[in-house]
């Protein structure tokens, strides 16, 4: 037998990673609403940025063949940008319908690939049934009511967050060193 030590993470490194996680899960769960409009807000503010660079590009780029389409992209997405500050409700609702979509499509297919697994006796069948039911259902959800359900995504994102960080407290409460010994047999 050889003795080998495993670095392992320290009581405080996991404690600090837990409150974190908690704190952040609290405060998603706390304010949903705040929470997808931060995001919002920092993808219109990314989109400005990005259309206020279009809209310079062309001075700098003297060669540019399509600088009068470059400074329209910028302008719409400069506008874009500054309507989703106005109504970020409507970018919420679009991403739910993007995400209802994905799921109603992946739902579909899975359906249509258990249903040639059953054809062929696949012993896992049901597997790919039950998920693609599952997907279907969550897409219809999302299609038919896309902000709720971003919000919903949003609080399970939260609820998660909360439940890591306190198995990662707990976890700190038990750690005795960053080495731990570890038996390996001979090669």
């Amino acid at each position: 037998m050889i003795l080998e030590y495993v670095n392992t993470p320290t009581r405080s490194a996991l404690a600090w990673r837990g409150l974190a996680n908690v704190l952040l899960g609290l405060v998603i769960l706390v304010w949903p609403q705040v929470t997808v409009y931060i995001v919002i807000l920092f993808f219109a503010l990314n989109i400005i940025l990005v259309g206020l660079f279009s809209i310079l590009e062309p001075l700098f780029d003297n060669a540019n063949q399509h600088a009068f389409l470059t400074v329209v992209l910028g302008i719409l997405s400069v506008a874009f940008g500054v309507y989703l500050i106005i109504k970020p409700e409507f970018a919420a609702s679009i991403a739910g319908l993007l995400i209802g979509f994905w799921a109603l499509l992946f739902g579909v297919h899975d359906l249509l690939v258990s249903y040639e697994a059953i054809k062929v006796k696949f012993k896992f069948a049901w597997v790919l049934v039950m998920t693609g039911i599952v997907s279907v259902i969550f897409g219809i959800y999302m299609l038919l009511s896309p902000l709720q359900g971003i919000l919903n995504i949003i609080w399970i994102i939260g609820l998660y967050a909360v439940v890591i960080g306190s198995m990662l407290l707990l976890s700190s409460l038990f750690v005795k060193s960053s080495k731990t010994k570890v038996r390996t047999k001979n090669a």
